[in-house]
């Protein structure tokens, strides 16, 4: 049997495949690459496939020494760097990646290669590194050793300094449609019922379509669902009991669940503004959608999601995730916009 390609386990995404296979077989890879899309659209995959071929000496040949050494976590030539777990914590993470991290790989970056011409170096998530992070980094992409190649993922790029980004070399992720997504998930052995409904919860991303805990997340979609209706028909009850659960646990929680609300607001206001329901993500809850935008109204619900984004961004600065929960649900039912 022909062993995997490093990019044979990625659904979608041909035209960014073909472009880093373009870039691997002229040998013309970037010091610095920058993946860049939404959380669980297959970055991750896609940089681990990357840095294999960048490591093996046959582009990712799947049966060298480098290939084994690399999927069983112990290739000498490969770091990444991301969030540390909390001091007494095995599953609570740091919320930035620290600038005595970055410079841990600045001291070892010079270093030749163990076993062949590269060292690559992950970061991910990228746009974790704190201000004094991002700043120790760009002395590195400024004057980056011949044999180091970086890569950099990134659900929110613009959260990464101008000078950073502008040193990187950036590649784009973005989700698939609803249908497509399908498609590739029944290829993979799933059923046509399971596979467009894990489509539309993921929301076109791939990696989370695959991942997700479908009967979680059908129960969070109902509840925050139901709450929006609640709220749009200006009943402020729901406020406190729908902020407890939109806020969860802790951030990344809180970051999933107002994707997920962004996705119930957008496809409202797109009904709302087309009277069409056959572009619609969460296309089973047409009509709950269809009534929602309504009351709503295309524009004000086009204004929640953009607020919501906002907020989605600004919870890099501390912000308590009731409050930021609450606030915006008060503007679903009428309060001002965050």
């Amino acid at each position: 049997m022909k062993p995997a390609g490093p990019f044979d386990a990625i659904l979608g995404h041909e035209a960014s495949i073909a472009a880093l296979e373009g870039l691997l077989s002229r040998d013309r890879m970037p010091h610095a690459m920058l993946l860049h899309g939404p959380v669980g659209v297959g970055k991750a995959t896609v940089a681990a496939g990357l840095a294999r071929a960048l490591l093996c000496k046959n582009a990712g040949c799947g049966a060298c020494e480098d290939c084994s050494l690399f999927v069983a976590g112990n290739h000498p030539d490969y770091q990444i760097l991301t969030q540390e777990l909390r001091k007494d914590s095995k599953t609570e993470y740091k919320k930035h990646i620290v600038v005595d991290q970055v410079r841990r790989i600045a001291g070892v970056i010079a270093l030749a290669p163990r076993l062949g011409a590269r060292r690559v170096f992950l970061i991910d998530p990228a746009d974790k590194m704190n201000a004094e992070a991002q700043n120790a980094l760009l002395k590195t992409l400024e004057e980056p050793p011949p044999h180091a190649v970086m890569l950099l993922n990134a659900s929110r790029p613009q959260v990464l300094a101008a000078t950073v980004r502008s040193r990187c070399f950036a590649l784009g992720f973005g989700p698939l449609r609803a249908e497509s997504l399908a498609r590739l998930l029944e290829a993979r052995g799933f059923d046509r019922r399971e596979a467009l409904e894990r489509a539309a919860l993921a929301e076109g991303r791939p990696g989370r379509a695959l991942e997700l805990d479908l009967e979680r997340l059908r129960e969070r979609r109902a509840i925050l669902l139901e709450g929006l209706e609640s709220l749009a028909r200006r009943d402020l009850r729901a406020i406190e009991a729908l902020g407890t659960a939109l806020a969860g646990k802790n951030e990344p929680a809180l970051q999933t669940n107002l994707e997920l609300l962004m996705a119930l607001l957008r496809d409202a206001a797109r009904a709302a503004a087309a009277d069409d329901t056959g572009t619609l993500v969460h296309v089973d809850l047409a009509d709950r959608l269809m009534r929602l935008g309504e009351a709503l109204g295309a524009e004000r619900a086009a204004d929640l999601v953009a607020a919501t984004d906002r907020l989605r961004d600004q919870m890099r600065f501390n912000l308590n995730r009731t409050l930021v929960a609450e606030t915006l649900l008060a503007a679903v039912a009428g309060g001002p916009l965050p």
